[in-house]
C-alpha cells in the first residue's frame, strides 16, 4: 500500500489503541496503566486534554538522559514509561509494517510514525497552553515551547525502538517470497 499510508496507519493505530484502552481503563490492571494516569484521561471531557493524556503515555523520556518527562513537565498524565506504551507502539509498528510490504520500508514508516506523532503532540501542548495562547505564534520558538518539544522529542526513544520491531515483524509477514 505505500510507506506513506503506512506511517499514517501506524500513528493512528498507536493513538487509537492507547485511548480506547484508556476509555476502559477502570477494568485494566494496574500493570498495565496506573490508576492515577486513567484518572487523569477519565475526568475531564475535552478532548484535547484526553489527547494530551493520551500524548504523555506515548512519549516518555528515559531516565538514563536525564531529562524530564513529557507527563512530568506538563503535571499530568503518565510520569515514566508504561507497558501501555510499548503495547500501543508495538501494534502501530506491525500496522505500518503490514501496510508498506516490505521489511526496511516498514521499519521506516513505523519509525517515522512515532517521530511524526511526536511532533504531532508537542504542537497539541502548545495549543493547550494558557501561556502561549496569548502571545501567539511567536511563542512557538519560546522557551516553555522549545522545553515541551525536547521533552517530546527525547521520548521517541523507547516508541522508535517498539515501532521498529513492530515494523520489522509486519514487513517481514507480508513481504513477497
Amino acid at each position: 500500500m505505500g510507506q506513506g499510508l503506512g506511517t499514517l496507519m501506524g500513528l493512528i493505530v498507536a493513538f487509537a489503541f492507547t485511548f480506547i484502552i484508556l476509555m476502559l481503563g477502570a477494568f485494566m490492571p494496574n500493570d498495565l496503566i496506573a490508576s492515577t494516569i486513567v484518572d487523569d484521561f477519565l475526568v475531564t471531557g475535552e478532548l484535547e486534554i484526553r489527547l494530551a493524556v493520551t500524548g504523555t503515555i506515548l512519549y516518555p523520556a528515559p531516565s538514563f538522559l536525564g531529562s524530564t518527562t513529557l507527563g512530568s513537565l506538563v503535571g499530568y498524565g503518565a510520569p515514566g514509561a508504561t507497558v501501555l506504551m510499548w503495547l500501543a507502539w508495538g501494534t502501530g509498528g506491525l500496522v505500518a509494517g503490514l501496510m508498506t510490504k516490505e521489511i526496511f520500508p516498514g521499519i521506516l514508516s513505523a519509525v517515522f510514525s512515532a517521530i511524526i506523532g511526536a511532533f504531532l503532540t508537542w504542537l497539541l501542548f502548545f495549543i493547550l497552553s494558557p501561556d502561549f495562547s496569548t502571545i501567539g505564534i511567536g511563542a512557538i520558538i519560546q522557551g516553555g515551547s522549545l522545553l515541551i518539544m525536547q521533552a517530546s522529542l527525547e521520548g521517541t526513544i523507547f516508541p522508535a525502538i517498539a515501532c521498529a520491531i513492530g515494523g520489522l515483524l509486519g514487513g517481514a509477514i507480508t513481504r513477497d517470497r
